[in-house]
């Protein structure tokens, strides 16, 4: 099997997983401060490691974005759209496609992975970081989680 450290092609690799970038309209039940939001799933075993963005429009395009780390998602969510019950809202697919984990010699970087999905009209790539940020005074760190998310 070629690996990412033998060749340094992240798409030459033959380990990819899946992943999918859902759209949550949050339902009555369901406390958080935006009620619409990104929530992006990456297949990790039986588990989706998830985090939150604000909703963006415009997935065609490199950004920045602030994130937060959520728990760990059951894997039907990889096929899943519609209501979630319990008053929990809907999710509808925005973007889905597979994903091969990369390492990053950043230590800020806690998650990275390249991406490929398919458009009406292409193969798609990009490459997806989560990125620690420490702010306010040094004896009292807020860290902040950044995605970024870069079209190839």
């Amino acid at each position: 099997m070629m690996g990412i450290a033998e060749n340094n092609d992240p798409w030459a690799v033959d380990s990819w997983k899946r992943f999918v970038v859902l759209r949550h309209d949050v339902g009555p039940c369901f406390e958080r401060m935006t009620e619409t939001h990104l929530d992006w799933m990456f297949a990790t075993g039986d588990v989706l490691a998830t985090w939150s963005t604000d909703l963006i429009t415009g997935l065609e395009n490199s950004f920045d974005v602030p994130c937060l780390k959520l728990a760990d998602h059951r894997v039907v969510y990889l096929d899943r759209e519609g209501d979630l019950g319990g008053g929990r809202g809907s999710v509808r697919k925005i973007l889905a496609g597979e994903y091969t984990q990369l390492t990053s010699a950043v230590p800020e970087v806690t998650f990275k992975a390249a991406l490929r999905w398919r458009t009406e009209s292409r193969l798609q790539r990009g490459i997806l970081e989560i990125v620690q940020r420490r702010e306010g005074k040094v004896a009292d760190p807020e860290t902040i989680l950044e995605l970024r998310f870069s079209i190839c």
